[in-house]
């Protein structure tokens, strides 16, 4: 009972002295483009002050709950300094038609390229069809990051580039065929 005692407080002297002479003296956050890093670092509970030594992986973890970030890696490059790399989860597409994802609108929602839900009010490229579709619409997205807006339906994809318009049919997306063409109302012209 005494050596577990003794014990107990040997580690608690030791974890004291790492904390007062192994302090947090700066707090680096890289790769924030919508989140201040002063906001990351509360939100990792990391200061200076604090220790070092023993920074938590939960800061990690804390800062990935935050539904902008996408990713977190926590460092401790140098002594008394500690390094938060993010990766924020960016606008990809306009989901349109009401889903029952958190800050969804009446009309639609904003997604990133994994299908994520972001409380961001624009997004690059527009998105219309049934929400059962929305991973191929996604990897659709990916594969023709230039498509403005692509709506689709049972029959196959329109996808929109701005000047032109291409149809792909379920075949050919599962084929992975580029499409071709041009849609009208009478039908699919052959394009180059």
């Amino acid at each position: 009972m005494t050596r577990a005692l003794l014990a107990l407080l040997l580690l608690s002297t030791l974890f004291l002295l790492s904390w007062l002479a192994l302090p947090i003296r700066r707090v680096e956050v890289a790769g924030s483009q919508s989140l201040p890093p002063e906001a990351i670092a509360r939100l990792a509970g990391l200061y200076a002050g604090g220790p070092w030594l023993y920074a938590p992986l939960s800061a990690a973890r804390r800062v990935a709950a935050h539904p902008r970030i996408a990713e977190v890696r926590l460092s401790r490059p140098g002594l008394g300094v500690v390094r938060i790399e993010v990766r924020e989860r960016r606008p990809y597409v306009f989901w349109q038609g009401p889903l029952g994802f958190p800050g969804a609108r009446p009309n639609g929602v904003v997604l990133d390229a994994g299908g994520h839900p972001l409380l961001a009010t624009r997004a690059p490229r527009t998105i219309q069809g049934p929400d059962s579709e929305l991973e191929k619409a996604l990897a659709l997205a990916r594969r023709y990051p230039d498509a403005r807006k692509i709506t689709f339906g049972p029959a196959g994809y329109s996808l929109d580039f701005g000047k032109r318009r291409a149809w792909l049919a379920r075949a050919d997306l599962e084929a992975g065929n580029p499409p071709r063409g041009h849609v009208y109302a009478w039908g699919v012209s052959e394009g180059p």
